[in-house]
C-alpha cells in the first residue's frame, strides 16, 4: 500500500515546533505569522488524514490510519525504531479505516466506514483483523447487508449483530464481541451476551457456563477480563445492576434504578485487580447535584464517605487507567472544560509533566499499554487553537518525535479564535456554563449563538472545533450556552431543564445572549442564532420569542414541532414503539395529551407566522432521528405566512447531519454567505 504523505514532512515540523509551544528557537525556525486573509472553507471541513496512533503491547511497533494514493484511509504500522517508517498493510477501494486496535503484538483489529457516502448509504463498521506485516487478512464481522471487502477471506463473517469491545490483552488470538439477542416475546428487550472470537479461526465461545440476567444492556469487566457487573433494563423505565463474584455461579442483584434519570443513578465504572468495583454516584456535598467517582462495598451495598475524585461543578465523566501488565491503578481520566487525567502512579505523573513541559501550550493526552515499562508513549496534543497532533515520547531520553498532524494544513498561529469558559446566572439565579469563541480584534462582534443539540447531553468541551474556528474566521464571536437540561454539571441544572422545551431552556440561551451583549462581546443589532436538532428547534423558538434580539436562525436537522417527534418518528436507533417515546419522553419533554396546551405554545411550527426574520433551513433526505417532514413543513408554514426570506437545502442521501465532505463544505458556504447578507 502506497502512502500518501504528509506523514511527517518538514513544514509540518516547523510549523508544529512554533505552534505547539516547542523551543522555537532551538528548532531553528520563528514562529510562523498570522495568515493574511482567512483559510477557504474547506480547510475547515476537511477530515483527517491521520489518527489512532496505537502502540502494540510491547511497544515495539506503532500502528496508525494514514492516507492512501487513492484518497482513502488505510492502516499502516512502523517500528518504534524507525517511527517515520510505515508500510502500508491494510486498504479498501471502497471504505476508510476508522479505528484500530492491537490483539497481541503480532495481530491487529479495525473497523471502517466510508467517508465518501452520505449518512444514509452507510453499511455499518464492521470488524477485520490482519497481520502486522499484512498477512492472514480475515473478515470477522459483516458490516450489513451482503457487502465484502476485497482481499477478505472467503469464510462468511459473524452477522452484524456481534460488535467488537475491545482487546483481551492476554497474549493470545482472542478479542471480546457482545452478541445482541432479539427480544423473547415477552416484553423484554434484546439482550447481549460476551463472548470471545479468535481472529484467525473465527471460533467463538461464551465466557458464561451459567444464566445471565434479563435485558443486559450492558457490562463491566475485571481486570482479567471476566464479566463481574450486568447493567439490565425492563424496557420501561427500571433498570437493575447484578454482581458475581469470580469462581461463583448466579448473580445478585446490587441495586434498581430509574432510567429515565440514569444520569444520576449509581453507575459502576470499573473493577479493579483486587476486585473492589468503582462507580459514579451523585455527591451529597455538591450543592449543584454533580456525581463523582466513588468506591462500592458489594458486601454493605453501599459507597464510601468520601469520592476518590470529584470536579466541583462538573460531574464525574471519564475512566479508570489500568496497566494491562501489572494490572495496577494508574489514575483516572475525567472531563472538566477539557480533558484531563489525574495519575496515582507516579511514574506516570512524572512522565505526563514532563511532556507538559515540552509541550506547554497544548492539552497533552498520553496513551500507552503496559505503561508502566513502556519505553515510549503515545501523545496526542491539540488545543482550542491546534487539531490533534501525534508525538512518540522517549521516557528515557526525554526525546518527543513528531508522527503527524491530524490537519497538516491548519496552523495554530492561523486560528482566529480562542476560547474561553464562563459560568453565568440566568434570571432565576441559576449557574449556567457558557463557551465562548472570540475572534481576533475588539469587540463588540456580530455574533452566532450556537445551540448544541440532544439537548440532554454536554453540547460543549473546551478543544479544537472546527466550526468554531471557521465562525471566528469570518470575525464571529460565538456564544455556546450549556442551558438547563444540558448534561455533565450536576443534576441541578438537568432535571431544571425537564419540559422546559421553549420556556425556561429558552430563555437560558436568550440569558446567555444578553450576557455576551453586556460584556461588550456581541453586538446588540448584530445577532444570530444557529443549532442542529434540538438547536435548530432552540433556533426557531428563539425567533418566535426573542424577534428583536435575533436577526436571523440557521436551523439545520431540528425539530420543528413535538408533536411530530410522537407521530412521525424521534429515533434512528429505536422503532416507534419504544421506552424513551412510551417513559422518556412524557417526564421530560412533555406528554402530548396533558400537555397538549403547552406543545401547541412551545411549537414553532404552530407559531410560524410570528417568525419574520430571514431563515436558512437545511434537511438530510435519510434522517430517522428528525425525518424530513419536520423541515419541509416548518418551511412551507413560513412561507405561507408570508416570510419572503427563507432559504433551504436539502442533501440527498444524507441523514442527522453532513458525512460528505462536498456537503459540509457546501453548507458552510451557505452560512457564510447568509450571515454576511443578514449582519454585516
Amino acid at each position: 500500500m502506497k502512502i500518501t504523505p504528509p506523514l511527517a514532512s518538514k513544514l509540518a515540523v516547523l510549523l508544529v515546533a512554533a505552534g505547539l509551544g516547542l523551543n522555537a528557537a532551538a528548532a531553528g525556525v520563528p514562529a510562523p505569522a498570522a495568515a493574511a486573509k482567512p483559510l477557504p472553507t474547506s480547510a475547515f471541513f476537511k477530515k483527517p488524514v491521520l489518527g489512532s496512533p496505537t502502540l502494540s503491547p510491547s511497544g515495539k511497533k506503532i500502528a496508525m490510519l494514514v492516507p492512501t494514493d487513492s484518497g482513502r484511509m488505510g492502516l499502516a504500522v512502523a517500528d518504534i525504531a524507525t517511527p517515520d517508517k510505515f508500510k502500508g498493510i491494510a486498504q479498501f477501494p471502497d471504505a476508510d479505516l476508522r479505528s484500530v486496535s492491537w490483539v497481541n503484538d503480532e495481530r491487529l483489529v479495525f473497523d471502517v466506514t466510508d467517508r465518501q457516502a452520505a449518512a444514509g448509504e452507510q453499511l455499518g463498521s464492521g470488524l477485520y483483523a490482519v497481520n502486522a506485516d499484512g498477512s492472514d487478512f480475515v473478515w470477522l464481522i459483516e458490516r450489513t447487508g451482503n457487502y465484502r471487502a476485497n482481499g477478505a477471506s472467503m469464510r462468511r463473517p459473524l452477522p452484524s449483530r456481534y460488535q467488537y469491545r475491545g482487546p483481551i490483552h492476554d497474549g493470545g488470538e482472542e478479542v471480546m464481541v457482545e452478541r445482541w439477542i432479539p427480544p423473547n416475546g415477552q416484553g423484554l428487550p434484546e439482550s447481549s451476551m460476551l463472548m470471545r472470537l479468535n481472529t484467525r479461526t473465527m471460533a467463538t465461545r461464551s465466557l458464561f457456563t451459567d444464566a445471565v440476567p434479563n435485558g443486559v444492556q450492558g457490562w463491566v469487566l475485571d481486570r482479567n477480563r471476566q464479566p463481574r457487573v450486568a447493567l439490565t433494563t425492563d424496557g420501561k423505565k427500571h433498570g437493575a445492576v447484578y454482581w458475581r463474584e469470580p469462581g461463583v455461579s448466579g448473580w445478585t442483584e446490587l441495586y434498581h434504578f430509574d432510567t429515565v434519570d440514569a444520569e444520576h443513578a449509581i453507575v459502576p465504572i470499573a473493577v479493579d485487580r483486587d476486585g473492589q468495583l468503582y462507580v459514579r454516584a451523585p455527591n451529597s456535598d455538591s450543592k449543584d447535584g454533580t456525581t463523582a467517582l466513588y468506591r462500592y462495598d458489594v458486601k454493605t451495598r453501599k459507597i464510601e464517605d468520601k469520592p476518590l475524585l470529584s470536579l466541583p461543578g462538573f460531574d464525574f465523566s471519564g475512566g479508570m487507567i489500568f496497566d494491562t501488565d501489572t494490572k495496577a491503578l494508574l489514575g483516572v481520566s475525567y472531563m472538566q472544560e477539557a480533558e484531563g487525567v489525574s495519575w496515582f502512579d507516579p511514574t506516570m505523573r512524572a512522565t505526563q509533566e514532563a511532556v507538559d513541559k515540552l509541550l506547554p501550550s497544548t492539552n497533552n493526552e498520553i496513551s500507552c499499554s503496559r505503561c508502566l515499562d513502556a519505553r515510549h508513549v503515545v501523545v496526542t496534543a491539540s488545543s482550542d487553537i491546534q487539531a490533534p497532533v501525534y508525538f512518540l515520547f522517549e521516557r528515557a531520553t526525554g526525546k518527543l518525535s513528531l508522527l503527524g498532524a491530524s490537519r497538516p494544513w491548519l496552523d495554530s498561529a492561523a486560528m482566529a479564535g480562542t476560547q474561553d469558559f464562563q459560568r453565568i446566572k440566568t434570571r432565576d439565579g441559576m449557574s449556567m456554563p457558557v463557551y465562548v469563541t472570540k475572534p481576533r480584534g475588539k469587540g463588540p462582534f456580530p455574533t452566532v449563538v450556537l445551540v448544541h443539540g440532544g439537548p440532554y447531553v454536554r453540547g460543549v468541551e473546551w478543544g479544537f472545533n472546527p466550526t468554531n474556528q471557521f465562525l471566528a474566521s469570518r470575525g464571529y464571536v460565538v456564544v455556546e450556552p450549556e442551558f438547563r437540561g444540558s448534561t455533565g454539571y450536576g443534576s441541578k441544572l438537568f432535571k431544571a431543564g425537564w419540559k422546559q422545551w421553549g420556556l425556561a431552556m429558552q430563555d437560558d440561551i436568550t440569558d446567555a445572549t444578553k450576557w455576551a451583549i453586556d460584556q461588550g462581546l456581541a453586538d446588540p443589532d448584530r445577532v444570530a442564532i444557529v443549532g442542529a436538532s434540538y438547536g435548530g428547534y432552540a433556533t426557531m423558538m428563539g425567533l418566535v420569542k426573542e424577534p428583536k434580539l435575533y436577526k436571523a436562525g440557521i436551523n439545520f436537522v431540528g425539530v420543528t414541532d413535538i408533536e411530530l417527534m410522537y407521530t412521525i418518528g424521534w429515533s434512528d436507533f429505536m422503532d416507534g414503539d419504544n421506552p424513551w417515546m412510551r417513559y422518556g419522553m412524557p417526564v421530560m419533554i412533555g406528554d402530548p395529551d396533558k400537555d397538549a396546551a403547552q406543545l401547541t405554545a412551545t411549537s414553532p411550527l404552530k407559531q410560524a407566522a410570528r417568525i419574520k426574520q430571514p431563515v436558512l433551513m437545511a434537511y438530510g433526505e435519510e434522517d430517522y432521528r428528525v425525518p424530513l417532514p419536520h423541515g419541509t413543513k416548518m418551511r412551507d408554514a413560513l412561507i405561507a405566512a408570508g416570510n419572503k426570506n427563507v432559504e433551504w437545502i436539502q442533501y440527498e442521501g444524507e441523514g442527522h447531519g453532513w458525512n460528505l465532505e462536498k456537503n459540509n463544505v457546501d453548507f458552510w458556504n451557505r452560512v457564510e454567505r447568509f450571515l454576511d447578507k443578514n449582519l454585516k
